[in-house]
């Protein structure tokens, strides 16, 4: 009798799913039928070969199983997630969960629920690994045939995402108690931080104190909490400067800043604005980066400076008078 050729079925999005989906039973085990492409289990599997068997003698040759996936490929998996967390409240907490013994894994999901966009990135970064192993299983099973293409970047938290948990909104006129509540908060973690920061929160404070900004764009996550804010001051019919911005700490490394950025220029552009001038100030410098790819340029610099540097290594210009 001629012996069929069995070969993989293509990787379709909904045979991953599936797969993915299977791999996380920890009761059954799962095969592929290369026969037809399904996807079965153990008990199916038996089932099948026995029949097969009575047609001929390769049977085992028409069953694959999928990837093993075991519980501790999963808590591997929290601990890469937990130390790519940004925010490094969030980030310590989830290590502290890894790290307590017993029930890491629901003390693990806990936390997450904490904050729902946090929870649905640990979603998206589990279904991208785990296409990641399943695609390399594939290729050793069959080479690329019928691979189809799926990404396998890992990417921050999605513009989408943080639409679902985030709303945005303006306010005109003098602050807020909850904006000055905001403000101070903001002012008081500059001042006990390092020496730039607490320059610039100094430079800030001096700032308002002569000009209060009386235009803001606002962030706040889905329970109402202001998130981030963003303070801004029309300077002619053309131009407009944001002195201030300042995502709060629980929020931080979200990519909410650039979101909330996005929605302020983009309303700027409607009130018939150009060109927007943005203060970094404090570790808020780091965000320069954030804005090179748009053709930036560069108004003016505050450099902080040691006089004892400076004396210390230039020569002296009261010798000229010697």
């Amino acid at each position: 009798m001629e012996t069929a050729a069995y070969h993989m079925p293509p990787l379709t999005e909904d045979l991953l799913g599936s797969i993915i989906f299977a791999m996380e039973d920890q009761v059954s085990s799962y095969y592929i039928d290369l026969k037809d492409g399904s996807l079965i289990s153990e008990e199916e599997m038996r089932y099948l070969a026995e029949d097969e068997q009575a047609e001929g003698p390769c049977a085992e040759e028409r069953f694959t199983s999928i990837p093993d996936w075991e519980p501790s490929d999963g808590f591997r998996l929290m601990e890469m997630f937990a130390n790519r967390v940004r925010n490094p409240l969030y980030r310590e907490r989830l290590l502290s969960c890894l790290n307590s013994g017993k029930g890491v894994f629901r003390k693990f999901k806990d936390t997450l629920s904490e904050l729902p966009v946090l929870e649905r990135k640990w979603f998206s970064f589990k279904d991208e690994q785990l296409k990641r192993v399943v695609i390399t299983w594939y290729r050793e099973q069959e080479g690329l045939l019928g691979l189809i293409h799926l990404s396998e970047e890992t990417e921050d938290l999605t513009e989408d995402i943080l639409l679902e948990d985030f709303t945005f909104e303006t306010h005109e006129g003098y602050p807020t108690s909850e904006i000055d509540s905001f403000l101070q908060t903001i002012l008081e973690e500059m001042e006990s931080g390092d020496e730039q920061n607490a320059i610039a929160s100094l430079l800030l404070s001096r700032r308002f104190e002569n000009e209060m900004p009386e235009h803001y764009q606002i962030a706040r996550s889905h329970d109402g909490t202001l998130a981030a804010m963003l303070a801004y001051i029309p300077v002619t019919d053309y131009l407009v400067e944001v002195p201030f911005f300042a995502v709060k700490i629980d929020f931080r490394g979200l990519g909410l800043f650039r979101l909330l950025f996005d929605a302020f220029s983009r309303q700027m552009a409607r009130f018939h604005y150009r060109t927007i001038v943005v203060n970094l100030i404090g570790s808020s410098v780091s965000l320069e980066r954030l804005f090179t790819p748009y053709s930036n340029q560069t108004a003016a610099k505050h450099l902080i400076l040691s006089t004892s540097n400076w004396n210390s290594n230039h020569p002296s210009s009261e010798e000229a008078f010697l």
